[in-house]
């Protein structure tokens, strides 16, 4: 991401980068939010943590968001496929496709991140907080 936005006046002119970069953008918040685990994921379930079901939504929230470096890599290679083998030129798939990927993909990892909060999907998991039943271990214990 440094050497993109470093050298921004000649590499932000290429869809490859664009791409790319915002390919990391999501990884680094994916990566920050696994990192911060520890802080979000409820306390009391019997690892040292510090957070409460707001955070464990908040962290289920930049997961699933996060998931969008993932379908930028799927970009990247619909990228390659149409500039190597169908002869593309980088401008018309700039022109074409590229703004039209960039806003399914967001809109797309936003609308499910928004309503998973909103719907309740996101609670404890062993590990981190992500879509499941909740309250955790509500699927082995009928009494929780």
């Amino acid at each position: 991401l440094y050497s993109i936005w470093a050298r921004r006046s000649t590499k932000l002119k290429d869809p490859h980068h664009r791409i790319l970069g915002m390919m990391s953008i999501f990884d680094i918040l994916y990566s920050i939010n696994k990192a911060l685990t520890f802080l979000t994921y409820p306390a009391g379930l019997g690892v040292p943590t510090f957070g409460n079901n707001a955070t464990c939504a908040l962290q289920g929230f930049f997961t699933q968001f996060g998931y969008a470096a993932g379908s930028y890599n799927l970009v990247l290679s619909l990228y390659y496929f149409l500039i190597i083998n169908k002869g593309m030129k980088k401008e018309e798939f700039a022109r074409v496709w590229e703004k039209v990927l960039h806003a399914i993909i967001v809109i797309c990892h936003l609308t499910f991140a928004i309503v998973g909060v909103a719907i309740g999907l996101f609670n404890p998991t062993p590990g981190f907080c992500y879509i499941t039943p909740g309250p955790y271990g509500c699927k082995n214990d009928p009494n929780v």
